[in-house]
């Protein structure tokens, strides 16, 4: 008889229960953290933050999402439900504003490889990028939220929120319904590489949520990977998974960060590979849609497909080309799955809301466009109707979507364009309207990123420059600094000019040496080493150089060079870095906020 798959709901409970709200961050890298920290400062002015009941996480919605997650948690494990009021939660995006934004400005991308015993260490099969950078967000994100004294990872399974006052056991799909705050759910999405799969570290359990009926079992021939019920009931060395890989998992960048293994969790020598949430599901929905939701705040900030008039017809070009098509095509279905009609219970906020599209017409005989540009791809409301230019609005829409430095510009004008748009989406659907109807919104979060509205509405050049830049992901401040770019060349060509006096006469003594036996068996035994790992697979007699040779590979690739480039990292980080942020601070355009995260801002609540 086979065995039951469990649900995502508890047993006997409905799954259209008419009165759960759920929260969708999308994937996007930083670009996608800062536009939902906007849309979390509206939802906690319009009183909403308190009736989120699930979280639905990807890539960089991950980051911020499991950030906010733990000051949540802190918040109802130290006031009862009566003591929390919608003010707590504005404190709560006050902080983060600042938090965030100052642990971004450390690059922690670049701080993957800042260290070189941690880069050496990648040599080995079992530590990574991935989980080095997952160290990163666990010190620098969440461990001062969970406690500040606190020297080793924060793991998943210490998430689960047991509120003030609450019942020993209690759980939030069961026993939400008679709160105020209610006590959510945090859902991070990674992609399984063994079978396609959506996978999900939640506080009580990590797996691949199951499907269940016949259509699916038949479509669906893929492996399942049987999510077990809970970290206590799986093996020990995985009981511990840390919240900084899970969300490092969830943020896996293909081709920017490699797999992260979840090794010894199923037999048959499987060995679990995750990466990006966004490969399967970028927004994040399926996860609320699972869970019961039957109210949705969906903030997607997520890289969108651009047209191009004359497509690229170069292999490596043709194939980026068509992976971005398959991705545009998921995320359209995921939305059309949740939004089926204009009344649909769904706010929804994207970074090319407010923007036209084109609509081209074909050349008729007379060698003129058959018809006018048709009107249906004008948008319901311009970006201008809630306080962003158009102009600014695009350029928010092609900012980087990565894991480096963000400027203040940066980063205020991506959180207060999710703040305003959804200040116009929220209000104006009717499923919101009951949540809605209590007291008046509270006044506006004291956050720095509202400084930058004058230049929202009515941009200057310097601030358009600085978006614009924004866009780029490598030499921004020579983009933005002529003086920055000038110092650096002669900088290079005096270290060349110097390099060239003192290594040359060598270089050139070696070249006009005659080539010699050892120098070929030498160059041969490293090319042989970097093929024996294609050549074992087809002569076995090879097999058991596979293991050395690929260690060797590895250890070159992935920890000798990287380490020997720890100098130049940390000259970019310390030099051109801080001159990058130094030239994206609302001082330079200014307007009066005092440059950088780190200091105190004006009218910061203490809490």
């Amino acid at each position: 008889m086979e065995k039951k798959e469990e649900k995502d709901t508890p047993k006997g409970e409905s799954t259209q229960r008419q009165d759960r709200l759920g929260l969708a961050l999308s994937g996007g890298g930083f670009r996608a953290s800062f536009f939902h920290i906007g849309v979390l400062a509206q939802m906690a002015r319009l009183g909403l933050l308190r009736h989120v009941e699930v979280i639905s996480t990807v890539s960089g919605g991950s980051i911020v999402g499991a950030l906010y997650y733990l000051h949540v948690k802190r918040l109802l494990e130290a006031k009862s439900d009566e003591e929390v009021t919608d003010q707590d939660y504005a404190a709560i995006i006050e902080r983060i504003e600042q938090d965030f934004l100052r642990g971004v400005q450390k690059n922690l991308r670049m701080r993957t490889f800042l260290n070189p015993f941690k880069t050496l260490r990648m040599a080995l099969a079992n530590y990574s990028r991935s989980d080095r950078i997952g160290e990163l967000y666990d010190e620098h994100f969440y461990r001062p939220v969970f406690d500040p004294n606190r020297t080793r990872p924060i793991e998943m399974r210490e998430l689960k929120i047991q509120p003030k006052e609450g019942k020993p056991d209690f759980n939030p799909l069961d026993d939400n319904g008679g709160r105020r705050a209610k006590v959510p759910i945090l859902l991070l999405n990674a992609t399984s590489l063994n079978t396609g799969h959506n996978w999900r570290f939640e506080a009580i359990r990590m797996g691949e949520p199951p499907r269940e009926g016949i259509i699916a079992r038949e479509i669906d021939k893929n492996l399942r990977l049987r999510r077990p019920p809970s970290y206590d009931a799986i093996t020990e060395k995985q009981q511990n998974i840390e919240l900084g890989l899970a969300v490092a998992a969830s943020a896996c960048v293909p081709g920017l960060f490699p797999p992260l293994a979840v090794s010894g969790l199923y037999p048959d020598d499987i060995r679990v590979q995750l990466v990006d949430g966004g490969v399967h599901d970028n927004q994040g929905v399926g996860g609320l849609l699972d869970m019961g939701c039957t109210r949705f705040v969906v903030s997607d900030s997520s890289g969108q497909m651009r047209d191009e008039d004359q497509p690229t017809t170069s292999i490596p070009g043709v194939l980026g080309r068509a992976n971005s098509i398959l991705m545009d095509r998921v995320r359209e279905e995921e939305l059309f799955r949740l939004i089926q009609h204009k009344d649909a219970p769904v706010a929804f906020m994207h970074l090319l809301r407010g923007l036209s599209g084109r609509a081209v017409s074909w050349i008729g005989p007379d060698g003129k466009p058959a018809e006018a540009d048709k009107k249906e791809r004008q948008p319901e409301l311009s970006s201008e109707s809630f306080g962003v230019a158009c102009e600014v609005q695009d350029l928010l829409s092609r900012i980087r979507t990565d894991l480096d430095s963000f400027s203040d510009v940066e980063a205020y004008a991506l959180m207060y364009d999710g703040y305003k748009m959804s200040e116009q989406e929220i209000p104006k659907c009717k499923a919101f309207k009951e949540l809605l109807s209590g007291p008046a919104p509270i006044a506006p979060p004291l956050c720095r990123f509202l400084e930058i509205a004058p230049l929202m509405a009515k941009p200057t050049p310097a601030f358009l420059q600085q978006i614009k830049v924004g866009g780029e992901r490598v030499l921004k401040i020579f983009r933005l600094s002529k003086p920055a770019a000038a110092v650096t060349g002669i900088a290079l060509v005096g270290l060349l000019f110097w390099l060239w006096k003192v290594l040359g006469p060598t270089i050139l003594a070696q070249l006009a040496r005659q080539v010699t036996i050892g120098g070929l068996l030498l160059s041969g035994a490293i090319l042989a080493i970097g093929f024996i790992p294609i050549v074992s697979r087809v002569f076995h007699v090879f097999r058991f150089l596979r293991g050395p040779a690929s260690f060797i590979v590895r250890f070159v690739v992935r920890a000798l060079i990287p380490a020997l480039a720890s100098i130049p990292i940390a000259i970019h980080l310390f030099i051109f870095d801080r001159l990058f942020l130094k030239q994206g601070t609302l001082e330079r355009l200014g307007l009066s906020s005092k440059a950088g995260a780190g200091g105190q801002g004006p009218g910061i609540r203490k809490n």
